[in-house]
């Protein structure tokens, strides 16, 4: 996941600047709700282009540990296959998510879950991305839903805690990179 990404970061270095205005992630039913809103010292063109490096996306999160682009057979999308390993706890899961991403031009990109070939039930992410001063204000927001079963002492506040820590992490990444 781009995703989640799929969608979403480690802490900022000295010559980084991110203003996260907002990370929150909620759970309701089942299904994980994120969404998030920051500035990054860089045009949404560069933004965009580090978003869409998908041979380097794990460069985006530390436990994205595959990426590949996969064959897809319309050219208005791009399927991208990633493997997320992460642990809470004692609890450790490689999580295998396909999605099918629509990028539209420098402004948004969109990412489709799809769940037959993915560890989740379903997810959709989106990036909303406008120029703001010489920057880029980045509005994200994912919903997912786990196909297998995680404790609840893990699922309630432990796992809310883990991916808001993720989405910054990826946010100080991109920053980092797109700086570059």
């Amino acid at each position: 996941m781009k995703i989640t990404s799929y969608v979403l970061l480690a802490w900022l270095s000295s010559v980084a600047i991110v203003h996260a205005e907002e990370v929150s992630v909620r759970y309701d039913k089942g299904t994980y709700f994120l969404t998030a809103e920051f500035y990054v010292e860089a045009l949404p063109a560069r933004v965009m282009e580090v978003l869409t490096d998908y041979e380097n996306i794990t460069d985006l999160n530390s436990t994205i540990n595959v990426s590949e682009l996969l064959e897809f057979p319309d050219n208005s999308m791009i399927r991208i296959r990633t493997v997320v390993h992460d642990c809470i706890l004692f609890f450790c899961k490689d999580i295998t998510r396909v999605e099918d991403v629509l990028q539209v031009g420098n402004e948004k990109l969109e990412a489709f879950l799809i769940p037959m070939l993915s560890d989740l039930r379903s997810g959709y992410a989106v990036w909303i991305l406008a120029q703001h001063s010489l920057g880029t204000t980045v509005q994200y927001a994912a919903n997912m839903q786990f196909k297998f079963w995680v404790p609840p002492i893990i699922r309630s506040h432990l796992l809310t805690r883990k991916f808001k820590q993720r989405v910054l992490e990826s946010v100080e990444r991109l920053q980092a990179i797109a700086k570059t």
